[in-house]
């Protein structure tokens, strides 16, 4: 009798459910240890269930845009911006790189294949519609959000949502860079009034809106890409201005040349920013004599892992091979690495920024080495680096001609804002710069929508994460 009491239908049932509130409290425990430590080992259970495994290892966009490359090697004349009588413009890196103000004709001739994401874009929407206002206020603003506007050659904030410190410290860098780009216009007047939303954080939020984002995945249509944020500045080590740190690269290498690099793969990241893959590059390189690949405590001053002492983006140059990984979504420090001439190592990209279609993996024009997601190929392709060193050399000076020297230059930036701006235009309504208010009598009166971000940027810390409520 007391044994088939313990076995009844309810007991069992009681069983399963406590065995399986345990598992599941297990698995959470586990994704939450394995997410959040730093430790560089973990038991193979935790590996398994770590988010962002096998499923993402599956998908990866890689671009082709040698014919791109082609044209930025032997560009176009440009015969109606002629700088003598006979004297057709090219682009030219130390003259140009940061000239903000090149006209239409310029960029398109200086940078063939940086409009690709824009045009992209641009055709989706025309496929679907165009974008109305009621797309862009049918929804709450969601962390790292602003609603801004260009009128009149002016940009103007409407709606902030940023929440805490590092959005806003994004949020104000990708509009001075906005504001650059528009400023420095060679026809100020001419450039189209718009209306849009721009996201500053890593992972979208809306994919399915027609929101300005930093990257998105491939199957992300409605996402308009912009500029990083950080090539307007980033205030962290040894960061800051990302022409300042181009420079620093540059004289780095007066005294460091190709010749004299540690002949290593260098990388240093968090490894909670992508558990997964981030610790597979870190297997994949662990004992290997060409590695110098470790993780970075940025709060622990005393951390003495192996390889795990802090390098900034121009000590890195000093190597000639700088591993890359993705974060939550896409890393920003790629285009500090393509600043080294350096070959960059990288596993096959899932997340695309605006100018990943210059990136290209074969071929005479190649300028990094792409791996597998799961890094199981890594020590393949060091191997063959290292023993072909005049291919190295090629794939890092293909780098930097392509990247240091055109694509990642100020002008480059400035060129794609401004068509990212006329394709957004082609497909969105006309805004309008004044709305009816309230005056306090019960009477309507025309205001202004939202406010300069010349006055926006002078505003204190709290007003600006979440304008214009935070000034009622």
């Amino acid at each position: 009798m007391i044994l088939r009491r313990r076995c009844g239908a309810s007991d069992c049932l009681a069983w399963f459910f406590i065995s399986g509130i345990a598992l599941i409290f297990f698995l959470i425990s586990s994704i939450l240890y394995g997410t959040r430590t730093e430790n560089p080992s973990l038991p193979r259970v935790v590996q398994e269930v770590l988010p962002a495994g096998r499923c993402l290892c599956q998908q990866s966009t890689t671009f082709e845009c040698a014919t791109c490359l082609d044209c930025a090697a032997h560009p176009p004349f440009v015969a109606n911006t002629t700088r003598t009588e006979g004297e057709s413009w090219v682009f030219d890196y130390r003259r140009d790189a940061s000239n903000y103000g090149l006209d239409e004709v310029q960029c398109q001739a200086a940078f063939p294949g940086l409009f690709e994401e824009a045009t992209r874009a641009k055709n989706y929407a025309k496929g679907k519609g165009m974008v109305t206002q009621k797309n862009l206020t049918d929804f709450d603003l969601s962390k790292g959000m602003v609603h801004a506007m260009i009128y009149d050659g002016q940009l103007r904030v409407l709606r902030t949502f940023l929440v805490d410190n590092i959005n806003r410290q994004k949020a104000i860098a990708s509009l001075a860079a906005l504001h650059r780009a528009i400023s420095a216009a060679r026809d100020r007047p001419s450039i189209p009034n718009i209306e849009f939303v721009l996201s500053v954080e890593d992972l979208p939020a809306q994919p399915k809106k027609p929101l300005w984002m930093l990257s998105r995945r491939a199957g992300d249509d409605d996402l308009w890409l912009m500029p990083d944020f950080g090539w307007w500045s980033w205030d962290m080590p040894s960061l800051g201005a990302f022409d300042e740190i181009a420079a620093e690269a540059i004289q780095r290498e007066r005294v460091e040349p190709w010749d004299s690099k540690k002949e290593k793969l260098v990388w240093r990241g968090k490894l909670n920013f992508a558990p997964k893959l981030r610790r597979k590059l870190v297997d994949a390189a662990k004992g290997k004599p060409w590695s110098d690949v470790g993780q970075v405590k940025w709060e622990d001053t005393e951390f003495k892992e192996p390889g795990a002492q802090f390098l900034g983006p121009v000590d890195q140059c000093s190597y000639m091979f700088i591993a890359h990984a993705e974060g939550r979504s896409y890393s920003g420090a790629l285009k500090y690495r393509q600043l080294c001439r350096s070959v960059v190592v990288s596993h096959k990209l899932q997340w695309i920024q605006h100018y990943h279609y210059l990136l290209v993996a074969t071929g005479s024009k190649q300028n990094y080495v792409e791996v597998e997601r799961d890094f199981s190929d890594l020590s393949s392709a060091m191997d063959d680096l290292l023993a072909h060193p005049e291919k190295a050399k090629r794939i890092a000076d293909n780098s930097v001609k392509t990247f240091r020297e055109r694509y990642l230059t100020g002008a480059a930036e400035a060129c794609y804002w401004r068509a990212l701006i006329k394709a957004w235009k082609e497909v969105s309504f006309e805004p309008a710069l004044y709305e009816k208010v309230e005056d306090g009598h019960k009477k309507k009166r025309e205001q202004k929508r939202g406010v300069r971000y010349e006055t926006f940027i002078l505003y204190g810390y709290n007003t600006q994460l979440e304008w214009p409520k935070s000034a009622k």
